[in-house]
């Protein structure tokens, strides 16, 4: 999942605009979440399902955020 995929969501129900930012420019737009923006790390909980005999039944990311929960008193 890329950044920008989760930035499109949160725009589209705050009604406000994304846009692409150059790298040199990003400390200006996320401050101090700049380093963990950049960050190219890309993760799975495939260790942590095997480990902890754990699986996720909830919706992911994109989808949880869709749904609208976190944005009711903004719309």
């Amino acid at each position: 999942m890329q950044f920008r995929e989760i930035a499109s969501v949160i725009g589209r129900h705050l009604q406000l605009p994304v846009v692409s930012v150059p790298a040199d420019d990003a400390r200006d737009h996320v401050d101090w979440l700049t380093p963990f923006v950049q960050a190219d790390n890309w993760v799975s909980s495939t260790l942590t399902q095997m480990e902890l005999d754990w699986h996720p039944d909830q919706p992911g990311l994109i989808a949880d955020l869709e749904a609208g929960h976190y944005f009711r008193d903004a719309e």
